[in-house]
C-alpha cells in the first residue's frame, strides 16, 4: 500500500476543489427539496468521479494507492454499525437513502463520506489542503453575501419564512447555516496570524486585515441566523483556538504582541457587530435607541407559524426539545441493540411519542430528527451504532489532538527564538490549522448536539480530519508517461469496467434525481388543481421509481380527486375505476413502507372522500385508522377521526369514548370537544354539551362563530 500523487495530471485534486466549492452553493426550486436533496446528489456524483480517477491512477500505475491512517479502523466500525442498522430497518429504503425531505444520513451517504475521506488522505498533500481550504472559503463568501442580501430583503417575498429576521442563504435553514459557517471561522484566523507574522511589507498586511474581516463577515453572519446553538458552538471554538494558540506561541517563543493584537482586533469586531446587530438575547442598537420599536410580548416572529421551534429557536425549543428526546431514549429502549433503522426517526417517534408532545403549539408537527445527532443515533442504530459514532468522534479528536502536539513537540526543539522563527515561521499556518481543525470539529459536536447534520456540515465532520492528516504529508511526484505509452489490454479492460461502472451510477443516480423532479412537479399540479398534468408526470415518477411509497401515495391521492371529478361529472364507472386505482395504489405504497403512519393517514383520507358516494368504503377507512394507531397511539387526530366515522356509523357512544380519550390526551383539541359536543346534543345530553362549547370558548378561541352559534342554539331551547 502507497500513499501516491502524480501532481501534473490528476484530475482529483480538481474534482475535490470543485465539491467542496459547489456543495454549499447548490440549489434547485423544481425538486421537492431545494437544498439538501440537490445538494446530497451533488456529493453522489462527486464521489463517483473521484473514485472513478482513483482507480483510474491505479490502473495506470500498477499499484494500490491506499495511505493507511489510524481512522480506517473507526471508520470501518461506523461503517459496519450502520450497515447492519440498515438490514434490520423498520424501513429499508429510508435506511438506505435517508428521510424523503431530509436525504441526508442514510446509509448510501455514510458510504460517500467514507469514500471521500479514503480518496482525499490517498491522493491530497499539505498544498493541497491549502487550496482546499481557500476554495471552501471562497465558496462561503458567495453564500455569506447572499446571507447578507436576504438579510437586507432581497428575497423576502420568495420564501414562507420570514428570512430577513433569520437568514439561512443557499443552506436552506438557519441552523444549517450556523453550524457551517461556525465550523469555518478558525481557519479565518489562521490564515490572519500567518500573515501577521509574515507582515513584512504591505500588501502582506493587506491580506492580514482581509482575513480579519471575513472573520467579521462569518460572525455577522452567524448574527443574522440568531442561531443560539451556532454561537455556543462559536464560543467553544473560540476558547479553545485562542488559548491553544496562545499556548504555541509561549512555549515557540514567537510575538504575543502579534497574537494579543489580532486576539484584539478580531474580537473588538465582534463586539461592535453584536452591539450593532443584536444577539438571540440582546436588542440591537436601534431598538436600544428607539424603546418604542421594541416588540410586545404577544408579537411573534413569522417563521414561528411555519416551523417547529425547535427548529426555529423559539422560546418554547427547550420544552419541546426535552419531550423530543425523551421519546428518542424511549425508541432506543424498545430497539436497544441496533436501533429501529438507520434515518427512521420519523416513523419510530409516531410510535413512541410522549403523550406531553400534544400540549405544545407544535403538537402536529412531524419529527424526523431527534434534534440531537446523538440521541437520534441511539434512537436508529441502537447501541452498537452511536457506540461506533463515538468511537468516530473520539478517534478523530486523539488524532488531530496529536498532530496539534507533534507540531508543538517540532517547535519545542528548538531553544534560540530567532532560529525557530526563521526555521517555523514559514510553516507555521500548518501548525495553526490543526488547532484549527479541531475548534472547527468542536463547533460541529456542539451544534450537532442542538441539531443534526446537513450535507455541507457532514462534508467537514468527515473530511477535517483527511484534511489534517494530508497536512502532513508531501505529494510524490512522479515521472509522466511517456507519449508513446500504450495500456495493456488488462488495463483497457479494466479502463473500461471503470468507466461501464462509473456511467451505471451515474444513471442511478440521474434517476433518482430526476423522479424526485417529476414528483415534485406533479405534486405542485396537484395543489393547483391541475389533476391532468399531476397524474402525467407522477405516473412518470411511479414508473421511473416505483420502490418510493410517497410517489404512489401521491399518485393515489390524484386518482381519488379524478375519482371525485367524475363523480360530480355522474360519470360512476369511471369514478368507480379510478377509486380502485387510487385505493390500490395507495395500499402498494403502505406495502412498500408500512411503518409510514402518514400513508396509512392519506389512504384514510382518500377512503372518506370517496365515502359519499361509495358508503362500503366508511367501514374501509375506519380499519386503514384503527391499524394506524397502534404505530401512533398518542397521535390525536387519527383517533379523533375514527370517532367521526363511528359517529357517520351510527355509533355515537363508540364515537363520544373515543373523543373522550382524545380530550385525555389533548384537551384543548377545538376539534375533539366540538365533535363530541355535537355527539352529546344528538344523544340529548346537552348540558354535557353546553360544558365543551363553553371550554372552546373560554380557553382555545372566544371567537368561535360556530361554537357561538350552538351555544347560543342550546341556550335558546
Amino acid at each position: 500500500m502507497q500513499f501516491h500523487k502524480n501532481l501534473k495530471i490528476s484530475l482529483i485534486p480538481l474534482l475535490f476543489y470543485a465539491l467542496f466549492f459547489s456543495v454549499p452553493l447548490v440549489m434547485f426550486t423544481k425538486t421537492s427539496e431545494l437544498f439538501e436533496f440537490n445538494k446530497m446528489v451533488a456529493v453522489y456524483i462527486f464521489t463517483a468521479l473521484i473514485v472513478a480517477f482513483w482507480a483510474k491512477e491505479m490502473i495506470n500505475t500498477k499499484r494500490v494507492i491506499f495511505r493507511k491512517t489510524p481512522l480506517d479502523v473507526p471508520l470501518l466500525i461506523f461503517l459496519a454499525a450502520q450497515v447492519i442498522s440498515t438490514l434490520l430497518s423498520i424501513d429499508f429504503r429510508t435506511s438506505l437513502f435517508g428521510y424523503y425531505s431530509r436525504f441526508h444520513g442514510g446509509l448510501l451517504s455514510s458510504i460517500s463520506y467514507a469514500l471521500l475521506y479514503w480518496a482525499y488522505v490517498s491522493n491530497m498533500d499539505k498544498n493541497r489542503v491549502v487550496k482546499t481550504i481557500s476554495i471552501i472559503l471562497t465558496s462561503s463568501v458567495f453564500v455569506s453575501i447572499y446571507a447578507v442580501l436576504q438579510h437586507l430583503g432581497i428575497d423576502k417575498d420568495i420564501w414562507v419564512q420570514d428570512v430577513q429576521n433569520r437568514v439561512f442563504s443557499t443552506l436552506g435553514q438557519p441552523n444549517w447555516l450556523a453550524a457551517w459557517i461556525t465550523a469555518l471561522v478558525p481557519f479565518t484566523w489562521s490564515f490572519a496570524l500567518n500573515f501577521k507574522y509574515r507582515s513584512s511589507n504591505f500588501k502582506l498586511k493587506s491580506y492580514y486585515f482581509l482575513w480579519l474581516g471575513l472573520s467579521a463577515l462569518f460572525f455577522l453572519i452567524l448574527l443574522y441566523t440568531k442561531s443560539r446553538s451556532g454561537i455556543l458552538g462559536l464560543l467553544v471554538a473560540d476558547i479553545f483556538f485562542w488559548s491553544s494558540v496562545t499556548f504555541i506561541n509561549i512555549k515557540s517563543k514567537l510575538s504575543n504582541k502579534k497574537l494579543l493584537e489580532t486576539f484584539v482586533i478580531c474580537h473588538l469586531s465582534f463586539v461592535i457587530l453584536a452591539f450593532l446587530s443584536g444577539t438571540p438575547w440582546t436588542p440591537n442598537l436601534s431598538r436600544l435607541v428607539n424603546k418604542n420599536s421594541l416588540p410586545s410580548t404577544n408579537d411573534q416572529s413569522p417563521t414561528t407559524n411555519f416551523a417547529p421551534a425547535l427548529e426555529i429557536g423559539g422560546s418554547p425549543s427547550v420544552k419541546i426539545r426535552q419531550i423530543v428526546w425523551r421519546g428518542a431514549v424511549d425508541i432506543w429502549k424498545a430497539y436497544p441493540v441496533f436501533g429501529s433503522g438507520v434515518e427512521t426517526f420519523a416513523f419510530s417517534y409516531y410510535k413512541f411519542k410522549p403523550q406531553e408532545h400534544n400540549l405544545v403549539s407544535e403538537w402536529d408537527f412531524l419529527y424526523n430528527k431527534a434534534h440531537n445527532e446523538y440521541l437520534n443515533f441511539a434512537a436508529t442504530t441502537g447501541t452498537v451504532g452511536v457506540l461506533s459514532y463515538l468511537i468516530l468522534i473520539i478517534s478523530t479528536i486523539i488524532i488531530l489532538a496529536k498532530k496539534s502536539l507533534i507540531s508543538n513537540a517540532k517547535l519545542r526543539m528548538t531553544n534560540q527564538a530567532q532560529k525557530i522563527i526563521l526555521k517555523n515561521q514559514n510553516n507555521l499556518i500548518f501548525d495553526i490549522w490543526n488547532i484549527a481543525f479541531l475548534a472547527g470539529y468542536f463547533s460541529i459536536l456542539i451544534t450537532n448536539f442542538f441539531g443534526f447534520s446537513v450535507v455541507p456540515v457532514a462534508l467537514l465532520f468527515f473530511l477535517y480530519p483527511a484534511m489534517a492528516i494530508s497536512l502532513g504529508q508531501e505529494g510524490e511526484k512522479v515521472k509522466e508517461q511517456e507519449n508513446n505509452f500504450k495500456p495493456s489490454n488488462l488495463q483497457r479492460l479494466a479502463h473500461l469496467i471503470v468507466i461501464l461502472f462509473t456511467l451505471l451510477l451515474f444513471y442511478h443516480i440521474g434517476k433518482y434525481w430526476y423522479s424526485d423532479y417529476l414528483y415534485s412537479l406533479g405534486k405542485s399540479y396537484s395543489q393547483a388543481g391541475e389533476i391532468s398534468l399531476a397524474q402525467n408526470f407522477l405516473t412518470k415518477a411511479v414508473k421511473l421509481s416505483p420502490k418510493e411509497a410517497i410517489y404512489a401515495s401521491e399518485l393515489s391521492q390524484v386518482y381519488s380527486s379524478t375519482a371525485l371529478v367524475s363523480i360530480d361529472n355522474d360519470d360512476l364507472n369511471l369514478a368507480q375505476n379510478y377509486a380502485g386505482l387510487s385505493i390500490n395504489l395507495s395500499d402498494k405504497a403502505i406495502e412498500l413502507s408500512p411503518n409510514n403512519v402518514n400513508l396509512r393517514r392519506d389512504k384514510a383520507r382518500i377512503l372518506l372522500s370517496l365515502a359519499g358516494a361509495f358508503p362500503d368504503l366508511l367501514d374501509e377507512a375506519g380499519k386503514t385508522l384503527e391499524d394506524a394507531i397502534p404505530l401512533a397511539p398518542t397521535d390525536v387526530k387519527l383517533l379523533y377521526n375514527l370517532a367521526l366515522i363511528r359517529a357517520r356509523q351510527g355509533k355515537l357512544s363508540e364515537g363520544r369514548e373515543i373523543l373522550t380519550k382524545t380530550l385525555e390526551m389533548k384537551p384543548d383539541y377545538r376539534g375533539s370537544r366540538f365533535a363530541l359536543a355535537m355527539i352529546l346534543i344528538d344523544e340529548g345530553k346537552k348540558d354535557e354539551a353546553k360544558t365543551h362549547l363553553e371550554y372552546i370558548l373560554d380557553n382555545i378561541n372566544p371567537n368561535d362563530i360556530q361554537a357561538k352559534e350552538e351555544l347560543e342554539g342550546l341556550k335558546s331551547i
